[in-house]
């Protein structure tokens, strides 16, 4: 495909786009038509006489029509300090709140992400969002929420309350790669860095815009 084509189909894209945008939800959005097309380019490029296959990764890569949840956890710095974060938008990806927090005396990766996708849906009940579909970057999170009962494991209580939540709304919980959560990776070193139990964000904190406004444009990233 020449790099006309790329451009001019990106252009039209983005009409597309900004059509939605402004009737759907009022909002005009920056336009990166050059840029996207770049990437567009580099994404379809053959390198040498054997072509590469890269797997490039966007937010919402499942094309999900509902609302979205996406939820992360980690443990930062040294000392290491647990956080957590994650934030719901609409399918277009119009920022609709977010949340942070701080595990004091903990460095658990597993107990940050449970945290992370438990507030997460708290935060949905709150918002009375029932239908929404949770990204997690955790395969052992979603194995413990998906799987049977565990009893006796040490986030038993965790666990079952997570099931809970889900069962009384119609969500479904779905893996995600780290390149596709970078907003909720944004929020959890901000609870990391925090000393907050748990702090919504009614707007999209300072320094997230960019990220956001990358998510809503389909950018993609290629996968580490």
């Amino acid at each position: 495909m020449s790099s006309n084509s790329n451009l001019f189909s990106v252009g039209v894209w983005w009409v597309w786009r900004h059509r939605n945008l402004s009737c759907l939800n009022h909002e005009v959005w920056s336009f990166h038509i050059y840029s996207l097309a770049d990437v567009i380019k580099n994404a379809l490029s053959k390198h040498g006489t054997v072509e590469t296959i890269e797997r490039f990764i966007r937010w919402n890569c499942y094309n999900q029509s509902c609302h979205i949840l996406n939820v992360d956890g980690s443990c930062l710095g040294t000392p290491q300090r647990a956080g957590f974060g994650g934030l719901i938008r609409n399918y277009a990806g119009y920022y609709l709140s977010g949340f942070s927090g701080f595990i004091p005396n903990s460095e658990d990766i597993l107990l940050a992400k449970l945290s992370a996708i438990y507030h997460g849906l708290l935060l949905a009940r709150d918002l009375d969002i029932t239908e929404f579909v949770c990204f997690t970057y955790s395969h052992l999170c979603l194995n413990l929420i998906t799987g049977p009962a565990m009893n006796y494991h040490t986030y038993a209580a965790l666990i079952a309350e997570v099931k809970d939540l889900l069962s009384a709304n119609n969500t479904a919980i779905i893996h995600t790669p780290r390149e596709g959560n970078q907003c909720a990776d944004f929020l959890t070193k901000m609870g990391a860095s925090s000393e907050s139990a748990v702090a919504i964000h009614l707007a999209a904190p300072d320094g997230m815009k960019t990220l956001l406004q990358n998510d809503a444009w389909g950018a993609c990233y290629p996968r580490g």
